[in-house]
């Protein structure tokens, strides 16, 4: 086995071409650059409400949490429904229903 200096062989041109590829290149230096991404920022996702539907959310919110005197009036109701007890005044009807419909936007 013989071991010789630096020739012109195929070990040498493969010396020499990653020698030239190791070398400043700006072509090359663009392209690594552009693929080299920075870590990103962290994002948050950000929800701009209206201001009906933030109304909408509260009425949500208050209709899921009925006060204690309301559920105290409807038992109270229920009772009397129950009993044959409960009676209806029409003309407070009537008049809500008009009241309703006239102050309603057309």
């Amino acid at each position: 086995m013989t071991i010789s200096g630096p020739s012109n062989g195929p070990s040498n041109n493969y010396i020499q071409h990653t020698s030239y590829a190791n070398q400043a290149n700006p072509a090359a230096t663009n392209i690594r650059a552009k693929n080299t991404r920075q870590p990103e920022e962290t994002k948050t996702d950000i929800i701009d409400l209206s201001g009906k539907t933030r109304d909408l959310q509260k009425i949500t919110q208050a209709m899921e949490t009925a006060p204690a005197d309301r559920q105290q009036k409807i038992s109270h109701i229920k009772q009397q429904v129950t009993a044959n007890q409960y009676t209806v005044d029409a003309l407070q009807v009537a008049e809500n229903m008009v009241g309703y419909f006239l102050n309603k936007p057309a």
